[in-house]
């Protein structure tokens, strides 16, 4: 009897981590890039998928706007999932319009910025801090402006809801993301899906 129970509970734990375990992206998804970014705003992750390849090749903890939700507006610190103003939307975007989900029409890396000399204030009584941004900005089309994936001066933010709208990662984690998409066409095209879950 007891054999049988833990059996059982042996074919429900699999079954469980079998169903959590997050299915590849489509592969129509990742356009003529060879990898897909995939950034989960509740989980606060980033996952690096590579075409044909069923698992994520790479993983890094990250943290997103300080308020929860899609971005509405500029300024409202969120963490766009959805496509923002339609005049900043590039036309060779096919499919992408105003509130189309990423999941549906993924951003795109528009530019990869060395970002070690940048600064910013945060507006919260520290003044301006050097290397706020960490060694690189990947620049999105989002149709929202300054929206990208970066590095942080403050690396015990990652795991929370601590940004103006971007996805921040520790410093050496933008570096090893950068190196990877950048294999390819120097990462301009790599497409990122940015979810609630």
């Amino acid at each position: 009897m007891l054999k049988k129970l833990l059996g059982l509970i042996f074919s429900v734990c699999l079954l469980l981590s079998c169903s959590l375990a997050a299915a590849a992206p489509a592969s129509a998804l990742f356009g003529n890039a060879r990898y897909l970014i995939c950034i989960h705003k509740q989980s606060y992750r980033l996952d690096v998928y590579q075409q044909g390849v069923e698992q994520a090749v790479c993983s890094y903890p990250i943290a997103v706007a300080q308020n929860p939700g899609d971005k509405q507006y500029t300024g409202d610190n969120r963490t766009p999932t959805s496509w923002g103003s339609a005049a900043a939307i590039p036309s060779y975007y096919t499919g992408a319009a105003a509130g189309v989900p990423s999941a549906q029409v993924p951003f795109r890396i528009e530019e990869v910025c060395p970002a070690h000399y940048w600064t910013h204030d945060f507006g919260d009584g520290k003044g301006v801090i050097e290397g706020a941004y960490g060694p690189w900005f990947l620049s999105l089309d989002t149709g929202w402006i300054g929206i990208g994936i970066h590095g942080t001066h403050d690396p015990a933010s990652i795991g929370t809801m601590a940004s103006e709208g971007c996805i921040r990662l520790r410093n050496e984690d933008i570096q090893s993301l950068k190196e990877l998409v950048c294999s390819d066409n120097g990462g301009i095209g790599t497409g990122v899906i940015i979810t609630e879950d």
